[in-house]
């Protein structure tokens, strides 16, 4: 790892690290299940939020300072993090999510493994997001899957809707979940015939044995119809925001019915 990279634990034991002037934490979205009237927090999204002088960096500008070699170094750290601090979230048994390049060569799932080794977490509780918004080739995706799949990880097909992933190409992958993008769906809930779509698309996934998770769930119009529409599990900041390592996390179940009408505003940690 070149000057540019840091890898630091504060006193607290809170992982973190540097690139450039930018200072990068962890920080996790609790994901939820659908339970009837009730959404069950299962799981969490490890995200990376970058700093400088206090305030935050744009999600989008942070990897654009990466140069091409030093991308996949960047990558390295931003997993080693997560990883790291996946315990300082205080709750036992929540799945862990965590987004790849589907470029990423072989060599660093070994080690992945090493670093569930070294933190104890069990591959069987991690699931792997593979993103297709960068055109891989299906043969790369297809590799990629199933090598994740050989580490005892389970799969998910993220950002459905604004890459290149097609029930054909579900098919090859064969994911354990698929990701629907939250702009994409964010698109089709507010034009009535499209969202009328919807269930047969969540029953042709279904049919294929993935799991349905909706992503970007900030209104209650959203939330009504992604579970109308039959979705397995949900996220979005109406139900919760991501958070910085080390917060108290919240593992109480929601009630449907009783969800705010107000959606909070964006955030800017990154899938990373």
């Amino acid at each position: 790892m070149s000057d540019a990279f840091a890898f630091n634990i504060d006193e607290v034991g809170i992982a973190y690290g540097r690139f450039q002037e930018l200072r990068l934490k962890s920080c996790y979205q609790p994901l939820f299940r659908v339970e009837g009237d009730v959404l069950m927090p299962f799981a969490v999204e490890a995200l990376v939020i970058a700093f400088t002088g206090g305030r935050a960096v744009p999600a989008a500008k942070l990897f654009e300072r990466a140069a091409a070699e030093e991308r996949a170094a960047l990558e390295r750290l931003c997993r080693v993090l997560h990883m790291r601090n996946y315990h300082n979230i205080g709750v036992a048994g929540l799945e862990l999510f965590f987004n790849v390049d589907p470029a990423m060569p072989d060599e660093e799932v070994e080690h992945l493994d090493w670093l569930f080794a070294e933190n104890e977490i069990p591959p069987g509780m991690v699931v792997c997001e593979i993103t297709e918004a960068f055109g891989a080739g299906k043969d790369r995706v297809t590799a990629l899957a199933r090598t994740v799949r050989g580490s005892g990880m389970r799969v998910a097909v993220d950002d459905f809707g604004a890459g290149h992933s097609t029930p054909a190409r579900l098919r090859l992958i064969r994911p354990d979940i698929v990701k629907l993008d939250a702009g994409w769906f964010q698109k089709i809930v507010a034009d009535k015939a499209a969202r009328d779509f919807l269930p047969r698309l969540f029953e042709r996934f279904h049919e294929l044995d993935c799991t349905v998770l909706v992503e970007g769930i900030e209104t209650p119009e959203q939330l009504v119809a992604a579970i109308s529409a039959g979705a397995d599990h949900l996220q979005g900041f109406l139900l919760a925001r991501p958070a910085l390592a080390g917060t108290i996390f919240n593992d109480a179940p929601l009630s449907v019915a009783a969800l705010s009408s107000e959606a909070p505003s964006g955030a800017q940690a990154t899938s990373r």
